[in-house]
């Protein structure tokens, strides 16, 4: 198999999710941690706009506002690349590959993808609240790959394993390459970013 293109999970592979600085949004919203990783609100908020989540809370206007601004801060101190993300990605490109990336996120990614130093390193970024639909969904997969103009046999997909993500994307016909070492996967993987270059 060539590969042609290398498609990218962003939390917890690209960039770390702040996860113990949730509890002043929690606060806002109402939620207990276990209610706010709940299949049911984890799926409200990546697939339509944060304020229309927030809508489904029925919070009042300050609330909402409240949280939403917390959300915001929040994602914007995570949207950092970890050490060694931008050389692993500037050497793939450097090599002729394209690069995508497929997010569960809530829709202040988007907002703030341009001003991160993420922005302009991807030939396709096809996120969950833009899109409507969340990994292990083929489709989002698929949709990635159809703006990188690439077969799934020419893919491959580098992900921490989080929603079923790399199943998700063997299903998709991409080969599956598991970053860090998640319960559950059984396939592929590598310790760090800097070891992917060699696997491809």
């Amino acid at each position: 198999m060539t590969t042609r293109a290398v498609v990218f999970d962003l939390w917890d592979t690209l960039a770390a999710w702040p996860h113990e600085d949730m509890s002043p949004l929690l606060d806002a919203v109402g939620l207990t941690l276990e209610e706010w990783a709940a299949p049911e609100q984890r799926d409200l908020r990546w697939t339509r706009p944060f304020e229309a989540y927030l809508g489904s809370l029925c919070l009042d206007a300050a609330a909402a506002a409240r949280a939403a601004g917390l959300r915001s801060e929040l994602t914007r101190r995570a949207l950092v690349p970890v050490p060694g993300a931008l050389a692993v990605l500037d050497g793939l490109r450097a090599r002729g590959l394209r690069l995508g990336l497929v997010s569960n996120c809530s829709s202040e990614v988007g907002a703030l993808w341009e001003g991160s130093p993420f922005a302009g390193r991807f030939d396709a970024v096809v996120l969950s609240a833009d899109a409507g639909i969340c990994k292990p969904d083929v489709r989002i997969y698929t949709l990635a790959l159809e703006r990188l103009g690439v077969e799934p046999a020419d893919a491959v997909f580098v992900g921490d394993g989080h929603s079923d993500e790399l199943a998700g994307a063997e299903r998709a016909g991409l080969r599956a390459i598991q970053l860090g070492s998640r319960d559950g996967w059984r396939g592929e993987r590598i310790d760090a970013l800097e070891q992917l270059p060699a696997l491809l």
